[in-house]
């Protein structure tokens, strides 16, 4: 029997220690799961409107799969893709394929030739054959990807191509915006060697920042491009008075959006940010005030601000949104962190804006006086690649930005239950005994710190960010206590023989089981606040699944083990003392 205890544990504990390593997928380009089990050897991140384009190319009948997949959409919008064949580099002659989801909520996926410039993407033929042609629309990741497989010209595999987005009126797309990165998406692709070149990666639109797209006669002598959010911030400083004119202009948004920009005078994120807010009511008229954001949980409601705010006012123009207005800076200084952002409208009243992506990155500093503006808020759009200098520096970069749902993920999700589960199921081993104990105590150990590097990550994000989600944040305190409660009692810890033995191991169990439970519903909030790829969630999954499947097995297998020995243990009692007649 204790040859088989001992070979049994020696299975279940490189069993149970394998649960270390889980499979992840990165949140990149190849991370994306197509539904229909399709699957593509190519996939270029392209540089802007956060698009990705995926391809399998087959020489000997030159056709290619195609699957163009664009993120940060939403039913309210259209989105393309398309090749200009005939020589052109631009929107005319492109041959395009146009996808969105219709008022019936339906996904409609067709062709268009672009002739012109006044185009209203209807459908039609293009010059080349397109087969099975579709599209889905994924809510949760705010996502439309467009199929198709293309007969490609003959004789050539290198192509221009053109991705766009844009609003829908109804059941039409509507005209694009016509600055920023809808400017910018354009290139080559090869679909032979699997390259693109974009001639507007890394290059700047010099329109921008051109004052002339500003209503009224008031001229800026400073214009700086913010790095997200596809916003531009245009001002003129009067240093005798100490005061500035700003303009904060927001392009591709609507009428059911609202913006805002503010500085922060004493700190670097939303709290306390003293803010200028504007949308368009559902009267038509635009709102333009100002609000001080005491808290994470703020409606952007009107208040007067630490400074005097004069001549506020907004404009929507052409799915650009425009604030104007006079500052009076507070003494003495000219160099302030500022933040911008934009979200939804619930009728007349600003929604929650999303807080992951480009919302999380509109943060930095401007000086006035200096006419410059830094970004504190991370990189620009997802797909672009940051160069850095060593692999120090991007190991910092990465444990910076993602280190606290990877860590807590880690610690409290994998490491804290293994270690529950080594303590229930290698002990009842003999052979195990005291081995199981100090692996029990190192895994929780590990959890514990790891976790603690967790928790400090996610306060930096949050101040990093602006934004606080309230569940999220009291759950992840509430475990920190707790598992600083666990550590604890183990100095505590009585003999096996304690009276008071019985009632510290309910303590045990129950708070060490209820941190378990807390873990798992906090991670997945945290997915659901992060909206990561697909994967990142399916992974976490897999793993709880491949927890659960062992554990039923592994309690099965003790229970079977507890009463076997209860029974031979009855048995020698027996037979030390025999009953007599």
């Amino acid at each position: 029997m204790k040859q088989l205890e001992k070979a049994t544990s020696l299975i279940l504990l490189p069993l149970l220690i394998n649960l270390l390593v889980p499979s992840s997928s990165a949140q990149n380009c190849n991370s994306v799961s197509f539904s229909g089990g399709r699957k593509y050897s190519n996939c270029i991140s392209l540089p802007v409107l956060n698009s990705f384009l995926h391809w399998n190319y087959h020489q000997p009948n030159q056709t290619v799969q195609i699957a163009y997949l664009q993120t940060g959409v939403s039913p309210s919008n259209w989105v393309a893709w398309g090749l200009n064949v005939g020589g052109g580099s631009g929107m005319i002659g492109t041959q395009a394929l146009i996808a969105f989801q219709n008022s019936r909520g339906a996904v409609q996926a067709y062709t268009s030739q672009i002739t012109n410039y006044a185009t209203t993407l209807s459908q039609g033929p293009l010059s080349f054959n397109v087969e099975n042609i579709s599209a889905e629309f994924v809510n949760n990741d705010q996502m439309m990807i467009i199929y198709a497989i293309l007969d490609l010209p003959a004789g050539r595999s290198s192509f221009n191509h053109v991705w766009q987005t844009g609003f829908l009126s109804g059941d039409s797309p509507l005209r694009h915006n016509l600055t920023g990165a809808n400017v910018r998406s354009l290139g080559t692709v090869d679909f032979g060697n699997g390259t693109t070149v974009h001639s507007s990666d890394n290059q700047q639109d010099r329109n921008d920042c051109n004052p002339t797209s500003l209503s009224g006669d008031m001229t800026y002598s400073k214009c700086n491009v913010l790095p997200a959010l596809n916003s531009f911030l245009y001002w003129n400083y009067y240093q005798d008075n100490h005061t500035v004119d700003i303009a904060y202009r927001h392009t591709d948004v609507s009428s059911s959006n609202w913006i805002a920009w503010a500085i922060n005078v004493d700190g670097s994120g939303m709290i306390g940010a003293q803010t200028l807010v504007a949308f368009q009511s559902s009267g038509g008229a635009m709102q333009a005030y100002t609000s001080s954001i005491t808290s994470y949980g703020t409606s952007l409601s009107r208040g007067s601000l630490s400074f005097k705010v004069l001549n506020i006012s907004a404009e929507l123009v052409n799915n650009e949104m425009i604030i104007y207005a006079k500052i009076e800076l507070p003494a003495g200084r000219s160099s302030f962190n500022q933040v911008w952002q934009m979200g939804p409208l619930s009728g007349d009243s600003p929604g929650k804006h999303l807080t992951n992506g480009a919302n999380i990155r509109s943060t930095g500093t401007v000086d006035f006086v200096g006419g410059t503006v830094q970004s504190t808020g991370g990189g620009g759009d997802r797909g672009k690649n940051k160069n850095v200098n060593t692999l120090f520096l991007f190991v910092l970069l990465f444990i910076t930005n993602n280190g606290h749902g990877i860590l807590n993920a880690i610690s409290w999700g994998i490491l804290m239950p293994l270690g529950a589960m080594i303590a229930r199921y290698l002990k009842v081993f003999k052979s195990a005994d005291p081995l199981w104990f100090y692996i029990h105590v190192t895994c929780q150990t590990s959890a514990y710190m790891i976790g603690v590097a967790g928790w400090v990550t996610g306060l930096k994000l949050g101040e990093k960010s602006g934004v606080q989600n309230t569940m999220h944040r009291n759950i992840g305190i509430t475990l920190f206590c707790l598992g600083t409660l666990q550590l604890l009692a183990l100095l505590l810890r009585p003999n096996k023989e304690h009276k008071h033995r019985f009632y510290w191991n309910l303590y045990h169990w129950g708070v060490g089981y209820t941190v378990i439970i807390l873990t798992i519903i906090n991670i997945f909030k945290g997915l659901e606040i992060l909206n990561p790829a697909k994967g990142w969630k399916q992974a976490y999954i897999g793993i709880l699944i491949f927890f659960g499947v062992n554990a039923v097995m592994l309690e099965a297998y003790t229970w079977y083990l507890v009463l076997k020995n209860r029974k031979k243990e009855s048995l020698a009692a027996n037979d030390k003392y025999p009953q007599t007649t």
